[in-house]
């Protein structure tokens, strides 16, 4: 296999980076973003500097390739990237150079919540790709993971350095939305085994773990997993809002918006959890590896 990632710089791309270099015996793979990695990448694989909102830095990473991991996405705007320009604008553009370089397997990471009637312009310009892809008439699947979770993730790490340092693990709102959070190894298990399978091409993915939480439940059980003296606090979401709306007049990158607060607030399950049922997975427990990060912890001590 010779492919080009999209976002294979992040949390999800570097896990499939080290899925593919275990599982794939020959091919190259070549990462196409904005910065370079930050770390050495293993044999087979090379950094293209590129953008998906820039077609032209795109060409040249896609020639010979003929498969697209296409993972490219963001959480929260910047000043500079919109929800439009990287999720619909940049679909537009990968699509444009699979056709150019005639690469026509493309697999996608989605959402859970994606669709027309969302309420989040996150999960509304998901939707917008997802539909951008099923039109192209190239070989697409698509995948929708609830919350991913993993070594060098943005949300477990993030409640545990609050809940260790802050003593607190704050809840939005009244905390009881359900959320599925899945291991990253199990996602992007089940994106490899997609590649050569045709029984894959044409099909929308629902991705979950092996258990769904309300918010409140899970912060309980990160401080019971990982051991730690933190009280869970609710916060009214009418008050983080005007916060979230202060950070995104006054800051360049803001790490709470009122996008996210909004999602924080639905249910982010996936129903049925293809997971299980299509791929056959078994899903690595959260708190198995909550408990193993403890493990580490200590020894590092």
């Amino acid at each position: 296999m010779n492919a080009v990632m999209t976002g294979g710089t992040g949390f999800v791309g570097r896990a499939l980076v080290e899925q593919w270099v275990e599982e794939s015996q020959n091919g190259w793979l070549r990462l196409v973003s904005r910065h370079p990695p930050s770390r050495p990448l293993p044999a087979r694989v090379a950094w293209f500097p590129g953008d998906v909102s820039r077609p032209e830095s795109l060409g040249q990473a896609f020639e010979g390739a003929d498969t697209v991991f296409h993972l490219a996405g963001i959480l929260s705007e910047t000043r500079v990237q919109t929800y439009e320009k990287i999720h619909v604008e940049g679909t537009v553009n990968i699509l444009q150079a699979a056709r150019t370089a005639d690469v026509s397997r493309i697999l996608y990471l989605s959402a859970i919540g994606a669709s027309p009637e969302a309420s989040s312009r996150y999960h509304r310009t998901k939707f917008m790709a997802e539909e951008l892809l099923r039109a192209s008439g190239l070989d697409c699947t698509i995948f929708r993971p609830s919350v991913v979770f993993g070594p060098g993730d943005r949300f477990l790490s993030l409640f545990s350095a609050m809940g260790r340092n802050l003593h607190v693990l704050p809840l939005i709102g009244d905390g009881m939305a359900r959320v599925h959070p899945v291991f990253v190894r199990d996602l992007v298990h089940a994106v490899l085994r997609s590649v050569e399978d045709p029984g894959t091409v044409g099909r929308t993915f629902r991705i979950g773990g092996g258990r769904i939480y309300r918010y409140r439940e899970l912060m309980s059980v990160i401080a019971d997993s990982l051991c730690l003296r933190a009280l869970v606090v609710s916060q009214p979401a009418g008050f983080l809002n005007v916060v979230a709306r202060f950070q995104e007049r006054l800051l360049a990158s803001p790490f709470l918006t009122r996008e996210m607060i909004g999602m924080a607030l639905e249910d982010n399950v996936a129903s049925p959890n293809e997971l299980v049922t299509f791929f056959g997975v078994s899903p690595f427990p959260l708190e198995a590896y909550l408990e193993e990060e403890t493990v580490k912890g200590g020894s590092r001590k």
